[in-house]
């Protein structure tokens, strides 16, 4: 009996959660803003496999945005914010990341400059449902409690 495999298609990722996006941010050099709202943007932007070579994506698409909500401020989700941003949308062969406009979300936002940019892995990125353990794993890691990864790295 013969038995043969071809590569495997599809996209492997690490399990990633909020603990690891507040921890990643609370160790990179760039100031993030963590803010639990919606982001309204033009979903035709959002980069689209094609039919003829699902590959030829680009890496990353930028799409102006606008952002409302409130942002984590001293211990609770508190000041209104409602500022322009950019969604960059990450692509790994055809593997996009990627989000409905107008979903209850909590965004981690990086301060480059004058531009507040939410990205959107092809792997998962910095923005989760807005649920209340999302929250409940972000208020810990901010407060100094238990901030544990998905998965140990």
């Amino acid at each position: 009996m013969s038995v043969s495999a071809s590569p495997a298609a599809a996209l492997s990722c690490l399990p990633w959660g909020p603990a690891d996006a507040y921890l990643q941010a609370a160790k990179s050099d760039s100031v993030y803003n963590i803010i639990a709202g919606e982001l309204r943007f033009d979903e035709s932007l959002l980069p689209r496999s094609h039919a003829d070579n699902p590959n030829d994506m680009p890496p990353l698409t930028r799409i102006p945005a606008q952002l409302s909500g409130k942002v984590l401020d001293g211990e609770y989700f508190s000041s209104r914010v409602n500022v322009q941003a950019v969604l960059e949308v990450e692509c790994l062969g055809p593997w996009c990341g990627g989000m409905a406009p107008g979903a209850d979300q909590v965004f981690f936002a990086e301060q480059r400059g004058q531009e507040l940019v939410i990205r959107a892995g092809a792997c998962g990125g910095f923005v989760f449902a807005d649920t209340s353990e999302v929250r409940r794993q972000v208020l810990e890691c901010h407060r100094g409690g238990a901030c544990e990864p998905a998965m140990p790295r």
